[in-house]
């Protein structure tokens, strides 16, 4: 019986959230055209902050194979 309420409720809602599209279809038009601007940006701030993570990762690795390298030939010339 629990399964059949919230069938009901599911329409119920969709029934209502189409009315509202329906009767507010140009306010909604335009709260759309508002908000793709911000989600534009954050979907660039967000690229932005994955290219800055990965130079700096690609940054560090350098430096630790320097680092190994360096370690190496000081080993090797420890050992001659």
């Amino acid at each position: 019986m629990k399964g059949y309420g919230e069938i009901l409720l599911g329409i119920v809602l969709a029934a209502l959230g189409v009315a509202g599209i329906v009767h507010w279809y140009i306010p909604l038009l335009e709260v759309i055209k508002g908000v793709i601007g911000i989600i534009v940006l954050m979907v660039g701030a967000v690229f932005l902050m994955i290219g800055v993570s990965d130079v700096r990762e690609k940054g560090e690795e350098e430096i630790e194979m320097g680092e190994v390298a360096e370690s190496g030939t000081e080993e090797e010339e420890k050992s001659e």
